[in-house]
């Protein structure tokens, strides 16, 4: 190879990594300061652990983030949102609790593993056996309610609504027995633990 072409070839290099790196940090911007959902930005948080945000060590994937997202929007769309009276435009202030609902869910997550406090899939299925038999008689096709309201399957909502619901009442019965009763002892060690510094939001609002 003479000089020439070596020349070449080294700007050709340097060109490929200068355009990787300028859409790499338009498609993070995109993410981060306007919580893009666009086709580009949902193929990158699903392809790579992009974080939304973090609690110590533990990661709110942006395309959990995206998910939760989602799943706001679709409910807000729904009948049943317009029959509850819910009849309210999705904003940023929504998206912002939308990635807080997740960060809750983070620290409740620590504070079992702390307490060596779990929750077992024969439980799961047992609460939503249970869940079933309550709302039968309202719902008849719970499955078509969940994927219609929420775009959810089964194993969606047991992960994320039961497996949250059945560790926020233990660890409340714990932490309440540990402060004389009170019942508000997890909402305040959650409210706590989410301003310290090891919680990061990389997502802007």
């Amino acid at each position: 190879m003479t000089s020439r072409q070596k020349l070449i070839a080294t700007i050709a290099s340097v060109s490929v990594v200068l355009v990787l790196l300028g859409s790499t940090a338009l498609v993070g911007w995109q993410m981060f300061m306007k919580r893009s959902d666009s086709g580009i930005a949902r193929a990158a948080a699903n392809a790579l652990p992009i974080p939304a945000a973090k609690l110590a060590s533990r990661p709110v994937l942006y395309r959990d983030f995206v998910k939760s997202r989602d799943t706001l929007k679709k409910f807000l769309a729904s009948p049943a949102a317009q029959e509850q009276g819910m009849n309210v435009p999705f904003n940023a202030e929504l998206e912002k609790n939308a990635l807080e609902k997740l960060l809750v869910q983070k620290a409740l997550e620590e504070l079992a593993e702390q307490r060596n406090v779990t929750v077992t899939e024969e439980e799961l299925r047992q609460y939503y056996s249970e869940v079933l038999s309550a709302t039968s008689s309202t719902t008849p096709d719970v499955g078509t309610y969940l994927l219609d309201t929420f775009g959810w399957n089964e194993e969606d909502f047991r992960q994320n609504v039961l497996k949250p619901a059945l560790l926020e009442q233990r660890l409340s019965l714990i932490l309440s027995q540990e402060q004389s009763g009170d019942p508000e002892a997890l909402n305040r060690y959650i409210d706590e633990r989410l301003k310290q510094p090891d919680v990061v939001r990389y997502v802007r609002f």
